[in-house]
């Protein structure tokens, strides 16, 4: 579904991508690891048009994400939830949930404002998928409360929830075990399985809990300094010597 060839970004002399590589297969939850300041997020940032490569090609369902504008990425089924928390704490836990189908639901200005019945009844559709999706990652309970406030674990499942309603082939996940407990990691690994199995969606996930992402991904990619230095099966990653050396040193 997703593929990702040569990409180049530079910042002044630094290189934060180059010639990085890969690709994300229907269905598959992939895993991209490395120390910080690989490059991960800033391949996130290039898939989603936040950065523009210096060159190379990055393609969604063969269409080329780098000629697509920023606010049109998620209407090509791409989703993500961010490193950094990015959600309104004033708003609730509904509302926040029901603004990741703005997409393909926001009315015309006109409809809008007179409300007509279509307009009325996108909006039932989209508030009955933000309940369900709110019941299915246990939130309920929390719908009207502002996310203000709310456990740093609670938060994260309520970026899942406005990633999902959107409906997308391929989510992005920037290290949402970041923060969290043993078992908090634990039960977020399940949990993005069983969404996976449920939706069917592909994820490409940025992760340095390496249990989360042996016991999740169906393949891992490791990158450092920019780098893609080992592709392949959790079990074989882990053991790449490039790997071992990105994340432990080699002896003098």
């Amino acid at each position: 579904m997703l593929n990702v060839s040569d990409v180049v970004l530079t910042f002044g002399g630094i290189h934060a991508l180059d010639n990085v590589g890969f690709s994300v297969g229907e269905n598959e939850i992939c895993g991209l690891i490395g120390p910080n300041g690989a490059g991960k997020t800033s391949l996130f940032n290039c898939i989603t048009r936040i950065y523009q490569p210096d060159s190379g090609s990055i393609t969604f369902n063969g269409t080329d994400l780098l000629k697509v504008r920023r606010h049109q990425v998620i209407r090509n089924g791409i989703a993500r939830t961010f490193q950094n928390l990015a959600l309104w704490p004033k708003l609730s836990v509904l509302e926040n949930t029901i603004v990741g189908a703005h997409s393909s639901a926001t009315p015309r200005l006109v409809p809008a404002a007179v409300m007509w019945p279509t307009t009325r009844s996108a909006r039932k559709r989209i508030e009955s998928e933000a309940w369900a999706l709110l019941e299915r990652l246990d939130l309920l309970d929390l719908a009207s409360h502002p996310a203000a406030g709310l456990p740093f674990g609670t938060l994260k499942r309520v970026e899942l929830a406005r990633a999902l309603i959107s409906r997308p082939s391929l989510l992005l996940l920037d290290e949402p075990a970041g923060g969290l407990t043993h078992s908090e990691v634990d039960e977020l690994g399940a949990l993005i399985r069983d969404l996976q199995k449920d939706f069917g969606f592909s994820a490409l996930l940025v992760e340095h809990h390496m249990g989360m992402v042996m016991k999740v991904c169906d393949h891992v990619v490791a990158m450092d300094f920019g780098r893609t230095i080992a592709d392949g099966p959790p079990d074989e990653v882990k053991r790449d010597p490039a790997v071992v050396a990105a994340y432990l040193g080699t002896a003098a």
